[in-house]
């Protein structure tokens, strides 16, 4: 029989983050080809944990899956294991969610579930306010915001979609998540109300590129482009120990 709460096994705390358990679910059957294609939980055959990092003093601004590792048993066997794609950190970064999954189910008779690995996470608490020259902005030009932070101007246009006026999109070459928050301010120096338009990134042997789009309540010939850097962010590898049973986590 497998229980639908968690127990929380001691967690090695680094840099004052500890991780534990928020939920688990396991399925069975999708039972997709019976209901149209609607699957069971909105989910294929396996089983989905749902942990929380919760942060100390820092708090946290990126995960990297890719450096993180994790893997699910049953108490018998290895189930393997991979971070999902759910993962989210919240609006005051004092705790991240992050989802593992596996194709795999327990065997019968499993009373909990055990999970070990690592996750990979940066950490930071402090900013410091750059911005450039107000000036007229075309595709493909470079601002230096500081010796070791430049980016560039990927796109200026009127977004394809909304009715927003502006979009402006920014593209700088590594991976490490320095920006806080970005602001835009016109001629005047009054700022423009903005929202994120949504990001990507790729590498390529050891080379990124990350892109970041913002879109503008307000169109301005001239823009300044005020950005707020993280200067204390360390990366940092959380140890997981976790078993998942009938009780719930503390």
């Amino acid at each position: 029989m497998i229980t639908a709460a968690a127990m929380l096994l001691p967690a090695t705390i680094q840099a004052e983050v500890k991780i534990e358990p928020a939920g688990m679910k396991i399925v069975w059957k999708s039972l997709k080809d019976d209901f149209d294609g609607f699957q069971t939980y909105n989910s294929s055959k396996g089983t989905y944990v749902s942990l929380a990092l919760r942060a100390g003093e820092k708090g946290i601004i990126a995960f990297d899956k890719d450096k993180s590792k994790i893997n699910i048993s049953d108490g018998t066997s290895d189930l393997g294991g991979k971070f999902g794609m759910w993962n989210k950190i919240s609006k005051s970064g004092k705790v991240m969610r992050v989802e593992v999954t596996t194709e795999k189910l327990p065997a019968a008779g499993t009373q909990s579930l055990e999970l070990t690995g690592s996750i990979n996470a940066t950490v930071a608490s402090n900013t410091d306010t750059k911005a450039s020259e107000a000036r007229e902005f075309k595709k493909g030009d470079k601002v230096e915001l500081t010796d070791d932070f430049k980016f560039e101007i990927s796109k200026i246009e009127k977004p394809k979609w909304g009715d927003d006026p502006l979009s402006v999109t920014l593209k700088w070459s590594r991976k490490i998540p320095e920006l806080a928050a970005v602001r835009f301010y016109d001629a005047e120096g009054k700022e423009i109300e903005s929202k994120s338009g949504g990001s990507s990134w790729g590498g390529f042997l050891g080379k990124y590129s990350v892109t970041k789009s913002y879109r503008l309540k307000r169109k301005s010939k001239v823009l300044k482009i005020e950005m707020d850097l993280w200067t204390d962010a360390e990366t940092i590898n959380v140890p997981i120990k976790l078993k998942m049973g009938l009780h719930g986590g503390q």
